[in-house]
C-alpha cells in the first residue's frame, strides 16, 4: 500500500506527537536468538547447514535501519555531527538504506568493508525477494555473487554440481559474516555521532555476542 509507505516516511520527516523509544535493540536481540538457534540448528546437520539464516539476515537490516534513525533523528540528545531534518528525508526518501550510510559515513568506510556491504544488500534482496529458478551455473550460485562462494562463505557440497540456491543461503558461515559486517557498521555510525561514549558501548557489544555463541559450535 502506497498509504503505508508515506505514512512511515511521514513519521521520518514531520515531527509528530506521541511518544518513541529506541528499537534497535529488539532487532538484534531477536538476531542473536535466531543465531543461537543457528548454531544449534547447524550442529544437528553438517556444523554449518542453516535455515535459521534466512530469518536472521533481514532481522539484522532491520535493526541496521533502526540504528540509522536513532544516530541521526534531531529528537535525539545533541551529539557530535548531529542529524536532523534534513538527513532524516534523505534517510526517508532513500530505497536503499545502506546508500544512504555509504553516503553519509563514507570517509570512516573502508572500500573493503562497502564491497561486503553491498553484497550484504544482495543476499538480503535474494532472501526477501527469491527468485530461485535456475542461475545458469552447474553450481547454481549466480554469477554476481561469485566471491560469497569463492570465500566459502555459503553452504556448499564442495563440488562442481552444489545444492540449488535457497540451500547455499542456509549457511551459519553466511550468518555470522553478516553479523561481523553489521558489528562493524554499527560501530562507525554510533562513534561517529558520540565518539566513544560509554553510554552506547553495549548498544555496540550487542552486535559482537555471536563470537561468543559460536564457541559453542
Amino acid at each position: 500500500m502506497k498509504e503505508g509507505r508515506n505514512d512511515r516516511k511521514s513519521r521520518l520527516i514531520d515531527p509528530k506527537s506521541g511518544t518513541w523509544a529506541s528499537s534497535s535493540q529488539d532487532f538484534v536481540r531477536l538476531a542473536n536468538l535466531l543465531y543461537e538457534q543457528s548454531i544449534n540448528y547447524a550442529k544437528q546437520t553438517d556444523g554449518n547447514c542453516s535455515i535459521y539464516t534466512l530469518a536472521g539476515i533481514p532481522v539484522l537490516f532491520s535493526a541496521l535501519r533502526c540504528v540509522l534513525i536513532e544516530m541521526n533523528t534531531p529528537l535525539l540528545p545533541s551529539a557530535k555531527n548531529a542529524g536532523g531534518p534534513e538527513k532524516m528525508k534523505k534517510l526517508a526518501e532513500s530505497a536503499n538504506d545502506i546508500r544512504f550510510l555509504l553516503d553519509q559515513y563514507q570517509d570512516r568506510i573502508s572500500d573493503g568493508l562497502k564491497k561486503k556491504l553491498e553484497l550484504l544488500v544482495e543476499v538480503r534482496n535474494e532472501i526477501i525477494h527469491p527468485a530461485h529458478l535456475p542461475s545458469g551455473a552447474k553450481h547454481n550460485t549466480p554469477t554476481y555473487l561469485g566471491p560469497l562462494r569463492h570465500e566459502g562463505i555459503l553452504q556448499s557440497t564442495g563440488k562442481e554440481s552444489d545444492y540449488v540456491f535457497i540451500a547455499q543461503l542456509q549457511s551459519h558461515r553466511l550468518f555470522r559474516w553478516a553479523f561481523e559486517i553489521a558489528g562493524e557498521v554499527v560501530e562507525i555510525v554510533i562513534t561517529s555521532h558520540y565518539g566513544n561514549n560509554s553510554i552506547f558501548q553495549p548498544m555496540v557489544e550487542s552486535y559482537s555476542r555471536y563470537k561468543e555463541l559460536d564457541r559453542n559450535l
